[in-house]
């Protein structure tokens, strides 16, 4: 499999029914920001579901009753079901259908691009315009007549780089979900999964990167025959991959 770089995914998340640690049975909304490689498939008998693997963020609220706790979770993965993706009906679901992903590692790409350009001229005299708009003549006044002139023009266009972008919607507009992430990241936390969460809706649960029940004898469906890995040992796998790319490419992700 080709590795491409790691991608930042942000995503709105919804969950009903959620156990969040101090407090069962929640209303959960917030967004994700998870740093993968890409969108991997699991499946596990006849069940397949989504995941992003990498290290991530959960920042919402977790609503039960009168009671309302804000919640923020340090990411190794996101699990969902993406026969769940119905928003007409309380079910667990993450908006994947418009994520925010951003690629860091993109280069800005000249583009040049052709336009017509219509330039509206006013001249005096007897001017024998093709398709003239108006002419204004008078006893006393020399004649004037008003008409566009067309050319065809390259133009170049320089798009901006991906860690321009990625600055712009991560330390920009999504400051208060990136901040936290950007400074586990510089403590040094995110180089052991260990230390963080996965957030799994698919369960209605933040599991312990360990916890065999949640990930026990799940296969990655992409790396299939490319990696013998499955379960804790595949998202372990990935998990350093994504980890990797983003500790080597700091400037690229990290930002004042």
């Amino acid at each position: 499999m080709s590795d491409s770089g790691a991608l930042a995914w942000i995503l709105d998340v919804e969950a009903y029914d959620f156990d969040i640690g101090v407090l069962a049975g929640t209303d959960i909304t917030g967004k994700a920001l998870v740093i993968s490689r890409q969108l991997w498939s699991v499946i596990r008998g006849d069940k397949v579901v989504s995941i992003l693997i990498g290290p991530g963020v959960f920042k919402g609220v977790a609503e039960s009753g009168p009671r309302r706790i804000e919640v923020m979770e340090h990411l190794s993965a996101l699990i969902f079901d993406p026969a769940m993706l119905r928003y007409d009906e309380p079910v667990p679901q993450v908006d994947i259908v418009n994520p925010e992903v951003i690629d860091p590692l993109s280069t800005s790409k000249p583009e040049e691009i052709y336009a017509v350009i219509r330039k509206l001229i006013v001249e005096k005299g007897n001017v024998l315009a093709v398709d003239p708009l108006v002419k204004v003549s008078s006893d006393a006044n020399v004649p004037e007549t008003a008409h566009y002139a067309e050319s065809l023009e390259k133009i170049s266009v320089s798009h901006v780089s991906g860690v321009q972008r990625a600055r712009f919607i991560l330390a920009g507009t999504n400051s208060p979900l990136y901040r936290p992430f950007a400074d586990w990241y510089v403590k040094d936390k995110y180089r052991n999964p260990e230390q963080t969460k996965i957030m799994d809706t698919f369960s209605s649960k933040f599991a312990a990167f360990e916890d065999n029940e949640t990930l026990s004898d799940w296969t990655i469906v992409e790396k299939y025959g490319i990696t013998e890995a499955t379960g804790i040992a595949a998202l372990q796998e990935e998990y350093q991959a994504s980890f990797n790319i983003l500790s080597q490419n700091e400037a690229a992700f990290l930002f004042d």
